[in-house]
């Protein structure tokens, strides 16, 4: 009977009919944001922040060889890259390597897809698409996001 009273007391303040308190209420929408946020990344098989090494003077003078960089795979979620963007892409022609360029400019193409013509800062040192043409978006793993 003990047992009883107690789980009729606990049942009788879970549903008073209180509201809950403002910071309940940001908790459990903070919750779900990450929730929804999560299951964003899962789609994108895996995390959504990826860390990456610079490699070579390509990028200098604004990045050098071994910073580090943290780059976003939600970046273009909403939308698409801009020229201007520093970005990480699969090389087109060794597909298992990764290159760090600016994005210089966004091309249109009659069927409407983008083509993304991709340049190293220190175009001197740099392999871009100068050599390997311009991108499609299913190249590009992110935007670079902070580098450390």
């Amino acid at each position: 009977m003990a047992n009883s009273s107690s789980l009729q007391t606990s049942t009788h303040i879970a549903t008073s009919g209180t509201r809950a308190p403002a910071i309940l209420r940001t908790l459990q929408w903070i919750a779900g944001a990450g929730a929804l946020v999560s299951g964003i990344a899962l789609g994108l098989r895996g995390a959504p922040f990826i860390r990456y090494a610079v490699e070579g003077p390509s990028m200098e003078p604004s990045y050098h060889g071994g910073d580090r960089l943290i780059v976003s795979r939600l970046a273009y979620l909403f939308r698409g890259p801009s020229a201007g963007d520093v970005v990480v892409v699969r090389d087109p022609e060794m597909r298992s390597r990764h290159l760090v360029k600016r994005i210089d400019a966004v091309l249109d193409n009659r069927p409407g897809q983008r083509r993304y013509f991709l340049i190293g800062d220190n175009a001197a040192e740099s392999r871009d698409s100068r050599h390997f043409g311009a991108v499609t978006q299913r190249h590009i793993v992110g935007r670079v996001w902070f580098r450390y």
